[in-house]
């Protein structure tokens, strides 16, 4: 119960500043499972209901402003409703928003994706990250001709049966840190379909390498988060995703990078760019859409040519490539993050970062506040957060008050921070008093907390 962890005092700020929030849920949950479209959206005692968007802000439905720090969790790097995105897809709704047959569009938008991530020769698209995970795992398996696949623990890779395993393992069935146990996250869930799935532990390579050996001849690919932010953010040790590359090409093992976070996001080229390693297949997803549904697989033309009609491999879908998204995407690439967009949004990101580890020094908290770009998160622990095992040390209670605390003054986080599994986003429409503005609320919510 939420009570366990937040005092009252909070939850009654809370309630009384959402009360039409309260309402619309008590209405919503009648027909819809507990009351928001997707499970990551609820918590308790119940969401907030969002009434409109602007820029880096959004407004509730009983009027309250909050700074948005969430950003729909990454879709929005160039921030809610931008006019150049707003006025072009206007203007192609006016000519149509499906097809169903190929458009000039779809080619202009993947070269913009190649010029950033120019390791990759092809890429084919996806309405979401979860679509783009599937289908290269799909195309991995097609290419090597081997049907085991490893992920790291801890790491979301989208809702589908292969990879919904050690996401959020309780501790007590995870197995060694070393070796991981596979568990299966939620229900519904053959095990006959995550047979073929291993599990090991992020930053340590020695750890990999032992799977691999065990594993030699087996395995299809390696799929990771290079910078996990699914469970809070976790930046790597110096050297581990070149000393991960060369393991996978040494056991010849495809390396795929899901960037749905990363892409785009903390350099123009992601962690690809960002680290300088070259994956065989990259991932992208939401911000490469500008706040609209889409994403990306990419690669090797040797890995592509298996995809039908070049190949036998399966990639389909009827609002893929929709010109809709495909014209957001590309507005927002081409004309919205623009590389002063770029530079500009990543040094917010280190103001907001270095003002966050100051406040926290300031009110005495032991706390880890890594980030990378324009991301950053808090941890109340005081142990190095390396891997899913470390940043499981956080302090739950801290957690979820800071959480509740910063929304009652007017800041909104990811809902997903309150389990330690999100971080705060800074998009492109941030500005310097925007910025000044989060990190005195955030003093006065640790103060509160404290």
């Amino acid at each position: 119960m939420i009570e366990e962890f937040v005092r009252e005092k909070i939850l009654n700020t809370y309630a009384k500043r959402t009360t039409k929030s309260k309402e619309l849920w008590e209405a919503a949950r009648k027909v819809i499972p507990g009351g928001a479209g997707s499970g990551f959206r609820y918590y308790e005692p119940y969401p907030i209901f969002l009434k409109r968007g602007s820029g880096s802000r959004v407004w509730d439905v009983d009027g309250n402003e909050y700074l948005d720090y969430c950003m729909s969790f990454g879709a929005l790097i160039a921030g809610h409703a931008h006019p150049k995105i707003v006025e072009a897809v206007k203007e192609q709704l006016e000519k149509g928003s499906m097809y169903g047959i190929p458009h000039e569009k779809t080619a202009e938008y993947v070269k913009e994706l190649l010029r950033r991530f120019t390791a990759m020769d092809m890429f084919r698209l996806t309405n979401s990250g979860t679509e783009g995970t599937m289908h290269a795992l799909r195309l991995a398996r097609a290419h090597t001709g081997k049907d085991k696949i490893v992920k790291i623990e801890g790491c979301y890779h989208g809702a589908h049966d292969y990879l919904l395993v050690s996401v959020f393992p309780p501790l007590s069935k995870a197995g060694p840190r070393w070796a991981p146990t596979l568990y299966v996250h939620g229900e519904g869930i053959p095990l006959l379909t995550v047979k073929n799935t291993l599990v090991a532990p992020y930053n340590d390579v020695e750890a990999m390498e032992t799977l691999f050996r065990k594993h030699e001849g087996e395995i299809a690919a390696l799929i990771m988060e290079p910078v996990p932010m699914n469970m809070g953010l976790v930046l790597p040790k110096q050297g581990y995703l070149k000393d991960i590359r060369k393991l996978t090409e040494e056991y010849n093992i495809l390396l795929i990078f899901d960037e749905v976070k990363t892409g785009i996001r903390i350099a123009p080229g992601g962690a690809c760019e960002y680290y300088g390693v070259d994956p065989d297949i990259v991932v992208l997803g939401k911000a490469i859409a500008g706040g609209f549904s889409a994403g990306a697989f990419g690669g090797k033309e040797d890995i592509f040519s298996n995809i039908y009609p070049l190949g036998h491999a399966v990639h389909a879908g009827t609002y893929n490539a929709n010109p809709v998204a495909v014209t957001a995407g590309l507005t927002c690439l081409k004309h919205v993050m623009t590389t002063h967009a770029q530079s500009q949004m990543n040094d917010l990101g280190e103001d907001l970062a270095s003002g966050v580890k100051a406040a926290v020094e300031d009110t005495g908290f032991e706390a880890q506040v890594p980030h990378i770009g324009p991301s950053g998160t808090v941890y109340f622990t005081d142990v190095e957060v390396v891997d899913y095992r470390t940043a499981s040390t956080y302090d739950k209670k801290k957690n979820w008050e800071f959480w509740f605390s910063l929304l009652n003054h007017g800041v909104l986080t990811p809902p997903g921070l309150l389990e330690g599994g999100e971080q705060w986003l800074v998009s492109a429409a941030h500005q310097k008093e925007t910025i000044e503005k989060a990190l005195v609320i955030t003093e006065s919510a640790l103060r509160e907390i404290k």
